[in-house]
């Protein structure tokens, strides 16, 4: 379903609107002159945000909190016996799942940007976003996480470029209406929804296949997976990758201080300037090829896509500094993936620090459970590894995985691995065995950087 908003306005209402796309979304329609109101189980600062701004806030969930909106709008979360959807549904309003609202977005845009892929979708987004915001665009940008330049997790510009996140789970990314797509890897994840990476390839294929004749698919050909499905499509095609044989690629890629690198660009094979990142690991330079064959997609000036990679420092949760503990680094890190893992690893590693000191607390018993032989492997660049009790989300566990369980198979690669259930003593331990020189890394979806909070004093 898509809206032309053209024909409506007024009131919009939104179920779940304590989520990081959810409130991205509302802060939109609030922009936009929409009188906003939405429910959920908490209020985050994002949430507040839209409090502040004028939005009805409704904690917990009821039918008298629909009060007759022109658009109901509800997440993936949301079960059908939700009493606010079954409301909304008596009532007959109009009514769109959180994706399909986006797709409306996006195709009311002059050009809507998608960013795909099992890892790097928000670092991508937000390079692309402040690429184009350098170069003048002035585009409406929607990211999965927080990005001090953008002010929060949406950056409300004019309606020539609309640039957001594209998730796979429950194929949600196939009610989107890119003119340009991005499809960074394909990993096995979310299997508690997809058969197995023949359902996922098939998604990402169909994805690929919404982008028009005139439009443009963005293509990691570093992936086997990606190559796959990238063949006898109808839409332009760009490819990038540091194997050297993708139309961008990177050369004579160089560690810096401060953890960042330095490369050369080349685009079919001709340079076109060197590069300093900031941020770490070989997987930013990918991130930062896909957003340079996007940029240059849309004629953004050289300078200004050089200029943002230069200044950009990483959203939050994603390899963020968090402060120092006696002369100890603390990082925060959202990896929830055996892929990312090993990537963050890997660029903490590439910072030689005394020792690499991970307390992961895993996101869902579906996925530790479909994915414990990768985890298992996943660590082999740490020196110590916490493992907390598992981040259950709205699950049930019915695998009968534990974070215990999860020690115990990383132990069979991994000489030093520690079973900590909760949080709080996860913290106890590292005070007790921290040294000078050593990084931290606080790693998970949920709230694992509680600890690092705690560690430094700043948990309220």
């Amino acid at each position: 379903m898509i809206i032309d908003f053209s024909q409506v306005s007024g009131h919009i209402h939104f179920i779940g609107i304590d989520g990081i796309s959810m409130s991205a979304l509302a802060t939109i329609m609030q922009k936009r002159g929409w009188r906003v109101s939405g429910s959920d189980v908490k209020i985050s600062p994002l949430t507040q945000k839209l409090i502040d701004g004028g939005a009805t806030f409704y904690l917990g969930q009821s039918a008298a909190n629909i009060s007759d909106p022109d658009i109901v709008v509800y997440t993936a979360a949301v079960k059908p016996d939700n009493p606010e959807l079954m409301q909304a549904r008596e009532k007959g309003l109009q009514i769109l799942t959180r994706a399909q609202f986006l797709g409306s977005l996006m195709q009311e845009s002059g050009c809507g940007i998608a960013i795909s892929g099992a890892h790097g979708k928000t670092t991508t987004t937000a390079l692309i976003g402040l690429m184009l915001e350098e170069g003048g665009c002035d585009p409406t940008v929607l990211i999965g996480g927080e990005l001090d330049a953008l002010g929060g997790n949406v950056k409300v510009g004019a309606r020539d470029y609309f640039v957001a996140e594209a998730c796979e789970y429950y194929e949600t990314f196939l009610s989107l209406k890119p003119q340009i797509g991005v499809i960074l890897n394909i990993d096995a994840d979310h299997l508690d929804y997809f058969g197995g990476m023949h359902h996922i390839k098939s998604a990402f294929r169909r994805f690929a296949e919404l982008i028009p004749v005139d439009g443009t698919l963005v293509a990691c050909t570093d992936d086997e997976h990606v190559r796959d499905i990238i063949s006898g499509l109808a839409c332009q095609l760009v490819t990038y990758g540091l194997n050297g044989t993708a139309d961008w690629s990177a050369t004579g890629i160089t560690a810096t201080p401060g953890g960042g690198s330095s490369f050369e660009v080349l685009y079919r094979g001709k340079s076109m300037g060197l590069v300093q990142l900031s941020v770490p690991g070989r997987h930013n330079i990918q991130n930062a090829l896909a957003s340079l064959a996007v940029g240059a997609t849309l004629d953004i000036p050289w300078s200004a896509m050089s200029r943002t990679l230069g200044i950009f420092q990483g959203t939050h949760r994603r390899f963020e500094f968090k402060g120092t503990y006696n002369d100890a680094v603390v990082i925060d890190d959202y990896a929830h993936h055996p892929t990312e893992i090993v990537a963050t690893l890997g660029a903490a590693a590439e910072r030689k620090p005394h020792r690499i000191i991970v307390v992961f607390q895993s996101h869902t018993y579906t996925r530790t459970s479909a994915l414990l032989a990768d985890f298992a492997a996943a660590f082999g660049d740490a020196d110590i590894v916490i493992i907390t009790d598992i981040y259950a989300a709205r699950e049930q566990n019915v695998s009968g995985v534990t974070g215990e369980s999860l020690a115990q198979a990383i132990s069979r690669y991994h000489p030093h691995v520690i079973y900590k259930a909760s949080l709080n003593d996860a913290t106890d331990l590292l005070r007790e065995t921290l040294m000078p020189g050593d990084m931290i890394i606080t790693m998970g979806a949920g709230d694992v950087h509680i600890v690092g909070e705690q560690l430094l004093g700043q948990h309220k």
